[in-house]
């Protein structure tokens, strides 16, 4: 994760804001990586589903599971990739 990190971005209220304002209709999560007992997820707007068995869960974008991603864990961390950033 050190490597991307430049890559990524915390969650946040402004995240959500945007993709609502882009009509995003569920958010998957993956887990990416663990560094030093904290949990590294990644957020993917409107992804695919791929039914590999993973460990992929979605979630619709005005759950409450969604904005429980936002509250401060210490062991957790959701992040964003860039390239789901784009305001277009």
């Amino acid at each position: 994760m050190s490597n991307q990190a430049n890559n990524y971005q915390l969650f946040s209220e402004k995240i959500l804001s945007l993709w609502k304002s882009q009509d995003v209709s569920y958010i998957k999560v993956e887990e990416l990586s663990i560094v030093e007992g904290i949990t590294f997820f990644e957020l993917i707007p409107d992804s695919e589903l791929l039914d590999d068995g993973g460990a992929e869960t979605l979630y619709a974008i005005d759950s409450e599971d969604v904005e429980d991603m936002l509250v401060f864990n210490k062991n957790i961390k959701f992040v964003v990739h860039d390239i789901y950033l784009d305001e277009d």
